[in-house]
């Protein structure tokens, strides 16, 4: 194995690593400011008040997102795993 191959799939690795958690922590960051944002204005500063909405999005967000998640997963494996011969 040549450290080139290695250099290639773990940056691909962190590639996709970002690609799928990439969109349930943006959901996630976007329902914790506007929530953050109304709890200012309503001064109500209950920490489990945000909790909730935050849940509630990255369930919404893994739900809605899952084919796609598990699309790119797979298919990222079943080419690491389908390189292995070259490798040797």
């Amino acid at each position: 194995m040549n450290i080139d191959h290695a250099v290639d799939w773990t940056r691909e690795a962190l590639r996709m690593t970002l690609l799928l958690g990439g969109p349930i922590l943006a959901a996630a960051l976007l329902v914790g400011l506007a929530v953050n944002i109304i709890q200012t204005l309503t001064q109500l500063n209950e920490p489990v008040v945000g909790l909730v909405p935050r849940l509630l999005a990255v369930v919404a967000a893994v739900l809605v997102l899952l084919p796609w998640l598990l699309g790119r997963w797979l298919s990222f494996t079943v080419d690491l795993i389908g390189s292995i011969p070259d490798l040797l």
